[in-house]
């Protein structure tokens, strides 16, 4: 199947086809749908990693109970400045979206607001969230953790077991050529979903992002899912951020379902006004962007600009779907009674065949 290319498809086609199969599997109708966009949009930005290889990810964790595909987000506390979510068991992804909605309301009447999210599954891409802080006039911090019980997945700077998992930050502001600067980041060396996606993908790792289950340096994705672990980014300070994330996630919230999520933000005009903001920063970002590119760069581009112009290629050349995801989703797709002639834009009637 490594030999196969992978074939285009329409973002369309791809967030029918993932509501039919949360829906399938027990997801209510808006929440599959909310969590089929999301990952879509993931793949369309060129983060793959949080793209459409999550679909039947998040069908393993359905039916091996880690999500609770009813289970809704609730508001467990409202106190001025103060919001607590607790995901009910099931995605996270509207729950971590409720609290941001909610610290935007507040912050229409005070400076500043802060959230967390608990009980939750998977939340997807937590710049998503950041930037929709961002686009309101705020500064937003997204930062998660805790789950170092369940995901030891990344080790320590100097060790060689796994003491806590990727342990996301996500920062961003408004401004620059799309409207906000999002900067998101694993406090691994890599995200675990790139590695899933190159596994699927039957493509080597880069350099220096995971060692085996003895502790050797490997390219090879399956040595991580064989007992390896993921190295922390940029070695102490990788470790340093993670480390400061589970002592929030876990220390202060509790232990995870998955992950705890705590989110930061404050309204511009705080400090100075958003107009001063605007103007100081679009000086300066032009200035960024004028720097000249180093050898085997065509130009500089501010975050989020990349993921902007994959956006607008993929939308119009399609999403590549890797012959093992396909696969993966059609195997699903029969398991759950899906009829995939029923999706629309999708021209699939099964797995594809064997090379």
């Amino acid at each position: 199947m490594g030999d196969e290319a992978p074939e285009h498809l329409g973002a369309d086609a791809l967030e029918a086809l993932g509501t039919r199969l949360l829906a399938a599997a027990g997801t209510p109708a808006d929440v599959a749908e909310e969590v089929a966009t999301h990952v879509v949009d993931n793949s369309l930005r060129g983060i793959d990693s949080h793209g459409i290889v999550r679909l039947p990810y998040y069908l393993d964790l359905i039916h091996e109970g880690v999500i609770d595909p009813g289970g809704r987000a609730a508001v467990a506390k409202d106190e001025p400045g103060v919001t607590l979510i607790d995901g009910g068991g099931g995605f996270g992804i509207p729950a971590i979206r409720l609290a941001a909605e909610m610290m935007l309301q507040k912050i229409e009447s005070q400076a500043s607001a802060v959230a967390a999210v608990v009980n939750c599954g998977h939340t997807g891409r937590v710049g998503a969230y950041a930037e929709m802080i961002a686009r309101a006039g705020c500064f937003a911090l997204v930062l998660g953790g805790g789950g170092h019980e369940r995901f030891r997945s990344v080790v320590p700077y100097g060790g060689r077991e796994g003491v806590m998992s990727t342990n996301p930050y996500a920062l961003a502001l408004p401004g620059g050529p799309t409207g906000a600067v999002v900067v998101d980041f694993a406090t691994s060396a890599t995200a675990q979903g790139k590695v899933l996606y190159a596994r699927a993908a039957g493509t080597p790792l880069p350099e220096g992002l995971i060692i085996d289950k003895q502790g050797r340096p490997s390219r090879n994705a399956e040595d991580y899912f064989a007992g390896g672990f993921l190295l922390p980014a940029a070695g102490p300070k990788g470790y340093g951020l993670g480390l400061i994330a589970e002592l929030l996630g876990y220390g202060l919230l509790g232990a995870p379902r998955e992950l705890n999520w705590i989110l930061f933000a404050f309204d511009l005009e705080t400090f100075g006004g958003r107009e001063a903001y605007r103007e100081r920063t679009e000086s300066y970002l032009a200035w960024v962007k004028s720097c000249a590119p180093a050898p085997g760069f065509g130009e500089v581009m501010v975050p989020g600009e990349p993921e902007q112009r994959c956006r607008e290629a993929r939308l119009a050349e399609g999403i590549a779907v890797p012959p093992e995801i396909r696969a993966t989703l059609c195997a699903w797709a029969g398991r759950l009674g899906v009829d995939l002639a029923d999706v629309p834009g999708l021209t699939w009637t099964g797995a594809p065949a064997r090379a």
